[in-house]
C-alpha cells in the first residue's frame, strides 16, 4: 500500500480539508498521513480560521518525511506566507509528485487571499506541483484573467502553467453556465476537456478537496495525470450525487459513494 500526505486545515463539520483527503485516500487503497495548518470552523456563511505557526507545521512535517516513504503528497489550505515558504522548502527535499489544490477562495465569504500568500504560493510552491487544480475564483487569481465560459479556460490555464506547475487543471464547478459540470486540464502533451450532468444538491462541501485527494491517490499508485484526473472526476461526482445533508442549505460530499454506487473499478491501478 502507498503512503500519501495531506498538508491541509482541519474542517469542522468533515467534509473537506484533511478528513475530506484522509477519508479519499482510504476508499482509494492508499494509507494517508497528515500535517495540519489551520483549524477551520464553519458556521452559516461564516468561517474562522486558526492557523499553525510555521515552526508547528515544520515540526509534524519533519516527523512525517524523516520516518515514513511518501510516494506522493498534495496540500489544500496552508495559511499564510511563512508556513507556504516552510511547506514548500521541506517538499523540495522530499521531491514527490505533488497535486496543489491552491485554497484561496471560500464559499462562506473569505474571499480575498493576502497578496503575500498569492505571491508565495506562485513562487515557492506551484513550480514543485505536478498538478495544480484551483476552481474558477481561484484560477483567476492565479491567472489575472476573468473567467465567465469555458473556452476562457485555455488561456487562463497557460498562464497557469508558466508559473511551473505543468499539468493545470481549472475545475468548472456550477458558475459556467448550462447543465454540465466543466473540468479543462492542460499538460505538456496536449488539452483535456471532462463533462458531467451537473447534480441539484446543497451537499458539495469538500468537493474540491475529494477531487484533488483522489488524484493524489491515483498518482500514488502510478495511473497517469488524465486518467487521475478522468477518475477522480467520476469519484466527486458519485460524492455529490450521494452527500450528506445537513439541512436544505448545505452538506458534504461522501466519499464511500464511489465504493457502493460507482465503485467497479476500484482496485485498478
Amino acid at each position: 500500500m502507498e503512503n500519501v500526505l495531506t498538508i491541509a486545515g482541519s474542517d469542522s463539520l468533515a467534509g473537506g480539508g484533511l478528513q475530506a483527503d484522509l477519508k479519499t485516500f482510504e476508499e482509494l487503497d492508499t494509507f494517508g498521513l497528515s500535517a495540519v495548518t489551520s483549524l477551520v470552523t464553519i458556521v452559516p456563511q461564516h468561517l474562522h480560521v486558526t492557523p499553525m505557526t510555521a515552526p508547528v507545521v515544520a515540526q509534524q512535517l519533519t516527523s512525517i518525511l524523516t520516518q515514513v516513504p511518501i510516494r506522493a503528497a498534495k496540500t489544500g489550505l496552508l495559511g499564510d506566507a511563512e508556513v507556504i515558504h516552510t511547506v514548500a522548502t521541506q517538499l523540495a527535499v522530499a521531491a514527490v509528485p505533488l497535486v496543489v489544490d491552491p485554497v484561496l477562495v471560500f464559499k462562506e465569504g473569505q474571499t480575498a487571499p493576502n497578496p503575500a500568500e498569492l505571491a508565495q504560493l506562485k513562487t515557492d510552491l506551484l513550480p514543485l506541483a505536478t498538478v495544480v487544480t484551483p476552481n474558477l475564483a481561484e484560477a483567476e487569481l492565479l491567472s489575472g484573467a476573468t473567467l465567465m465560459q469555458a473556452d476562457q479556460l485555455p488561456a487562463a490555464a497557460r498562464q497557469i502553467q508558466a508559473l511551473g506547475c505543468p499539468n493545470v487543471v481549472i475545475k468548472g464547478g456550477n458558475r459556467l453556465p448550462g447543465n454540465q459540470a466543466v473540468d479543462y486540464l492542460l499538460t505538456p502533451q496536449g488539452e483535456y476537456w471532462f463533462r458531467a450532468l451537473k447534480v441539484a444538491t446543497p451537499a458539495t462541501n469538500g468537493a474540491g478537496c475529494t477531487f484533488s485527494a483522489a488524484i493524489t491517490a491515483w498518482l500514488a499508485r502510478g495511473v497517469s495525470v488524465v486518467e487521475a484526473v478522468q477518475r477522480a472526476k467520476s469519484f466527486v461526482r458519485a460524492g455529490i450525487a450521494y452527500g450528506v445533508r445537513f439541512n436544505d442549505q448545505t452538506g458534504s460530499v461522501w466519499q464511500g459513494a464511489w465504493r457502493q454506487h460507482g465503485g467497479q473499478q476500484r482496485g485498478k491501478a
